[in-house]
């Protein structure tokens, strides 16, 4: 009985610290005429997020604060998981989302868009600097979403580095997830709408995963086409 106590109350504990962690703040834009805009949509595509990983003990890379991705490079196999599963997780949220009848409007699958950039040779990484008019049109969808995520995890990167308990504790003030999330309209090509949320952990027990997956979800549950 004592066991079970324990781990009763370590589970809790594990619930409360999620739902801590789920609370960000948001930072929107809607075009003026979009409420013309939308009703000319009736399907989009949701394309392979930008990732950046951040180590916030290098300071060596912070100096200019380079926006996300401004070079254009290959994705290591990490960023290339991490895009292509932030665009299936905001899918999957965005699903659910059409289900409950939230969203009158079709989303086309993310095995669908990923297919087409593959066979017309767009890798990931150059997902960023296409034109998104021209990709929406390549999908032939109406309007296409594309986020970007910054993922900032404290570790060491140089054997030499040195650094205290405490120092490493602080340090997690600055981890977190930052997500920039834009709709991009096919006729125009113009941004008609975006999203800028961000999360910070709240205890040793939050991942990464945990807290981009919060954001997603909050993302995917207010979308500019909601109905009800």
């Amino acid at each position: 009985m004592k066991t079970f106590s324990i781990n009763k109350s370590i589970f809790a504990f594990g619930i409360i610290a999620l739902i801590l962690s789920g609370c960000a703040s948001s930072k929107d834009f809607v075009a003026e005429n979009f409420a013309t805009i939308k009703n000319t949509h009736k399907r989009v595509a949701i394309l392979p997020f930008g990732v950046q990983f951040q180590n916030p003990l290098d300071y060596s890379k912070q100096k200019k604060g380079s926006p996300v991705q401004q070079v254009r490079r290959p994705f290591s196999k990490q960023e290339q998981e991490a895009s292509l599963d932030a665009q299936k997780e905001f899918f999957m949220n965005v699903a659910k989302q059409v289900e409950k009848g939230r969203y009158e409007i079709a989303f086309q699958d993310f095995t669908r868009t990923n297919k087409v950039l593959a066979e017309n040779g767009i890798r990931l990484e150059d997902v960023k600097f296409q034109n998104k008019a021209d990709l929406a049109k390549l999908l032939d969808v109406d309007a296409v979403i594309f986020g970007e995520l910054v993922v900032k995890i404290s570790r060491p990167t140089d054997r030499s580095m040195s650094i205290s308990p405490i120092m490493m504790e602080n340090t997690r003030f600055n981890d977190g997830v930052d997500t920039d999330v834009k709709l991009f309209d096919a006729a125009s090509g113009e941004m008609v709408w975006s999203t800028a949320l961000s999360n910070q952990p709240n205890n040793r027990m939050d991942t990464p995963h945990q807290l981009s997956t919060s954001l997603l979800n909050q993302v995917a549950k207010n979308l500019p086409y909601r109905t009800k």
